[in-house]
This record gives C-alpha cells, structure tokens and sequence, in this order.
C-alpha cells in the first residue's frame, strides 16, 4: 500500500496528465475549427474564381442575343441561346450570385466603377448608365460595375 508521499505524487501525476489531455483536447478542438474555415475558405474562393470565368461567357451570350438577326431563320438558334442565358442566370444565382443594383440608384463606391461623369438634368451622383454589370457573390463585390454618373 502507497504511502501517503507517494500517493500524493500519483495524485499530482494524474493531474498533470489530465491537464496535458485537456490541453491536446482543446488545441486539437482549435485545428479542427481552423482546418473547417481554411476549407471554406477555399471553396469560396474557387466558386469566385469559378463565377468570374462564366461571366464574359454570360455576357458574350446576351451580346449575340442583342445583336441577333431579326430574321426568322435565325429564331430557333436565338431561342437556344436565350435558354443557355437562361440556365446559366439561374445556376449563378443559386450559387449566390447577384447582379449589382445601377442605374437610377445613388453612386457606391463600394460597388460602382464610375467610368465617366455626365451633365445630366437628373439628381448629382445618380448612376445614369451602365457600361458594364457588376456582380456579387455571396454579399461579396467580385467585380465593380461599370457606370456612368451624373455630375
């Protein structure tokens, strides 16, 4: 039987090692947290990348629909072409995509390129034109757009 010396240094000894455990339980909890958020990270970052290649596509598909004969033979292929736009516009915004707000609103800095100043009748600092659509991905700007502003 262990004396009472003894039996407090085994005492002192599972203390230790309890507290050691808790350590490695916590740092290993704090790896755990941080390896979740690098990985989300990541995957925000590669649907960014991911939405900011689709979206000349997007746009160079609306542009051949501007600028599509108004004939009739060409009707079926327009009809395609708008279903792809279609298709595309609802897949962005189910990754959370969204079209930046232009014109008629006030300029933002934050989300607005101006690319030109224009006498206008209307309010001073009102987006009178858009050059080029911005887009949001998930609340987050990923690409200004591009407008015109009143002086």
């Amino acid at each position: 039987m262990p004396d009472e010396k003894e039996l407090e240094e085994y005492q002192q000894k599972a203390e230790e090692y309890l507290n050691n455990w808790k350590r490695a339980a916590a740092d290993f909890e704090n790896y755990r947290k941080r390896r979740d958020k690098e990985n989300k990270e990541l995957v925000q970052f590669a649907q960014e990348i991911t939405v900011v290649k689709i979206l000349p596509i997007l746009e160079s598909l609306e542009q051949a629909l501007r600028n599509a004969p108004q004939d009739e033979r060409f009707q079926s292929w327009a009809d395609g072409v708008l279903k792809i736009v279609q298709q595309l516009e609802k897949t962005l915004l189910e990754m959370g995509v969204e079209k930046i707000k232009t014109v008629g609103e006030k300029f933002n800095f934050e989300l607005h390129e101006a690319v030109e100043m224009v006498e206008s009748g209307g309010e001073s600092g009102a987006i009178i034109e858009e050059v080029q659509s911005g887009y949001k991905l998930n609340n987050k700007v990923i690409r200004p757009a591009k407008v015109k502003v009143a002086k």
